[in-house]
């Protein structure tokens, strides 16, 4: 049993299963979440449920945030600079270059050291400790900070300032929404044309046109009608949107990007705030008028 104290906040669909992972290696993880039933479900896994931020931070020298947005991110810190224990912050959160540093410079002040770690891989490399973590963080705390992440996928560096980490993750939430967009638009033209879905597919995963879209995503959840990747549309719009502003910061016009959000809205618009993001397909299905399905199966 590893007798280090891990405190986490945010049990999402995300939070929850890398929580889980946490227990799973060794480590007491002290937790807190808004919704009592995330709380309880932690709880019967093994974790000890702390009942505010400041709780989780006065148990735990290392806290780790799972959370959905910048706003929230910097509401719970204003909270967990206060604890008595903490002294370092892993953000697993995806809250852009700028909101990072504001994060940094918040926590600093009270000598509690930052570090990013947004993760890539979804619900299903959350739950089966796959994740990729984008990480950035002055070197020393390296050593520190591995046996923890390495406990929920892959670490890979982007570098040592705030903000790096953020960059990488920004950067590819938005090529894997393209990806997705694009392949179903263009999977959607040839369908209508009249080739079969699985027949096109294994012409393109054999071609040049080949990405996680064509090969996981459109397989997996659309041809099999289950629409269900795990992500949430709303989510990657928020990411895509993140990223657009941070260009935009930066003096750099990202007209492709743009064309991207605008289809990940019309999704929210057509299926809700609920709907996952293999739902872009279904509205090409209905501007096209067909249906990208296995027939076979």
């Amino acid at each position: 049993m590893n007798s280090q104290k891990i405190g986490f906040i945010g049990l999402g669909r995300m939070g929850l299963p890398m929580m889980t992972n946490l227990l799973r290696s060794g480590w007491q993880v002290h937790v807190f979440d808004t919704s009592a039933d995330a709380c309880s479900a932690a709880q019967a896994l093994g974790a000890i449920v702390e009942q505010s931020v400041q709780a989780v931070a006065d148990s735990a020298e290392t806290v780790m945030l799972s959370l959905p947005t910048p706003a929230i991110v910097e509401s719970v810190l204003s909270q967990l600079v206060n604890g008595k224990q903490v002294s370092r912050v892993i953000d697993l959160s995806t809250i852009g270059i700028r909101a990072a540093r504001r994060a940094q410079e918040i926590v600093s002040k009270h000598d509690i050291h930052w570090i990013e770690a947004p993760v890539s891989g979804g619900v299903t490399g959350a739950s089966a400790g796959t994740l990729t973590l984008m990480v950035s963080c002055p070197a020393v705390l390296r050593e520190a900070i591995e046996p923890v992440l390495r406990a929920l996928g892959t670490v890979m560096y982007a570098g040592e300032a705030p903000g790096l980490a953020q960059a990488a993750k920004l950067a590819n939430n938005m090529l894997s929404a393209a990806a997705l967009v694009a392949s179903s638009e263009a999977i959607s033209m040839a369908v209508k044309a009249g080739v079969e879905p699985t027949a096109l597919l294994g012409i393109i995963n054999s071609s040049s046109g080949r990405n996680t879209a064509t090969t996981h995503k459109i397989p997996n959840e659309v041809l099999s009608r289950r629409f269900q990747v795990g992500f949430a549309n709303k989510l990657s719009h928020k990411d895509v949107t993140l990223c657009i502003e941070e260009a935009a910061s930066m003096g750099i016009p990202m007209p492709v990007s743009v064309a991207i959000r605008e289809m990940l809205a019309i999704t929210t618009a057509t299926f809700g705030d609920n709907a996952d993001i293999s739902d872009v397909a279904r509205v090409l299905e209905q501007w096209s008028g067909i249906t990208i399905e296995d027939k076979a199966a």
